[in-house]
């Protein structure tokens, strides 16, 4: 008899405490001290980033191509000189010596400004490619951060539903020795708990991996600590795609293909000018004698013009292939345009229907999370079964894993459309 009333003494303070535990509360997590920002970690995933350092590189290699290929618009100077000990055998050897300068000045080579042009085409389309490199990384980091922050999230709803779980089966095992439920609803709640440990355990190890991928886009060791982290939050996608028509157009795949194109009409420029006359001037002053210094001398000044007559076809069938190497980089063009407009207007709709899908989850907590709270009375005053409750329990935590999973599509929606903005 007193073991039956110390039984009933536990199940009202059991349920007393049911009653008092919230049954979710998500919330985020305000900047602290110590949080990593999204902008700073973009700042040193680019600095650290061993694909972000080697498009930099080609960008800055072709810089200097440039600078190479304006050179020949200037004169070249160079010096010379030469020393020799001979004579005839058996008389006495004698000194020679030669040296001197040399310039030389292009007068008129169609090649150069075609090179040039060339060259700074080839810098455009590095400076897309790293763009293209950066967007990528930018979109490869922002999911790290929406995954991680998302697992955290998951992680404390997965505790307060394993504390939640471990709650029940106290309340379940008091009602059953109280001769109140069946030993059925008593193995259920046991083999939820179970459950909720494995889940717990198996959101802890994914959140590790997410780490350990954050770790490497910034360049650090694998096991580093991962503080805090301050995601911004997507904005509100507008009513019309055309409103991101400007950024549109400064895609790097446009950009790289129109820069593709220019390459190709200085190649037909480059290979028309390999039929073209060329004219340069010349000049030179040297020293020679047997003695050192020497004092006799001789200079020269003048110009050259070089014009192909006959080299079998080779020119002019270089020629017809850079025009036809032409019309495919316009072709390509036509298509780069037609598919980046697309992937950009996918994404957009994509981006318009996560947030959409927020929305919908939202209101479906909040009926969910009232509804598991009137069920849970309910079943605690013995108005409902064990079987309503479980129900409604189960339907409240994919409510709550629902909506975790809206928040973290929304945010990879919309880093999925700022990368295909290209940004």
């Amino acid at each position: 008899m007193d073991m039956h009333h110390g039984n009933t003494r536990k199940l009202a303070a059991v349920v007393l405490a049911a009653c008092l535990t919230p049954i979710f509360s998500p919330a985020r997590a305000d900047a602290q001290e110590g949080t990593l920002t999204f902008d700073s970690a973009r700042k040193a995933m680019l600095a650290a980033n061993p694909q972000a350092a080697a498009a930099m590189q080609n960008l800055e290699a072709a810089r200097q191509d440039v600078t190479a290929a304006r050179a020949g618009y200037y004169p070249s100077f160079s010096a010379d000189g030469s020393y020799f000990r001979e004579g005839p055998q058996a008389l006495n050897a004698f000194d020679e010596y030669n040296y001197g300068v040399s310039g030389k000045q292009p007068l008129y080579t169609p090649s150069i400004p075609a090179a040039v042009r060339s060259a700074e085409a080839s810098m455009r389309v590095s400076e897309a490619a790293y763009d293209q490199a950066a967007a990528t990384l930018r979109y490869q980091l922002y999911s790290a951060f929406a995954d991680i922050v998302n697992a955290r999230a998951t992680i404390k709803l997965s505790e307060e539903t394993l504390k939640r779980r471990a709650e029940n089966v106290e309340l379940i095992r008091l009602k059953y020795q109280a001769g109140r439920e069946n030993k059925a609803a008593l193995l259920e709640t046991e083999a939820a708990l179970k459950t909720a440990q494995w889940q717990d355990e198996k959101d802890k190890l994914d959140l590790r991996i997410m780490e350990r991928k954050l770790n490497r886009l910034l360049g650090l060791p694998a096991r580093t600590p991962v503080p805090e982290l301050a995601l911004p939050r997507p904005p509100e996608p507008p009513e019309d795609f055309s409103a991101f028509a400007a950024q549109l157009a400064n895609h790097y795949s446009l950009r790289s293909a129109r820069a593709s194109l220019a390459a190709s009409k200085a190649a037909i420029d480059t290979a028309r000018s390999a039929i073209l006359p060329t004219a340069s001037a010349s000049g030179s002053y040297k020293w020679f004698g047997n003695d050192f210094p020497t004092t006799s001398n001789r200079w020269s000044l003048g110009a050259s013009v070089s014009l192909p007559l006959f080299s079998g076809g080779q020119l002019t069938a270089g020629l017809d292939a850079a025009k036809a190497r032409y019309l495919s980089s316009d072709a390509d063009l036509k298509n780069v345009s037609d598919a980046v407009y697309l992937a950009a207007e996918d994404t957009f709709l994509a981006w318009r229907e996560a947030r959409a899908f927020l929305d919908a989850a939202k209101s479906t907590l909040d009926a969910g999370e009232a509804r598991a709270w009137l069920v849970r009375k309910q079943y605690l005053a013995g108005q409902s079964t064990y079987f309503e409750w479980r129900s409604v329990e189960e339907e409240l935590i994919s409510e709550q894993n629902q909506y975790l999973a809206a928040e973290h599509g929304l945010s990879v929606s919309h880093a999925a459309f700022v990368q295909a903005l290209g940004e």
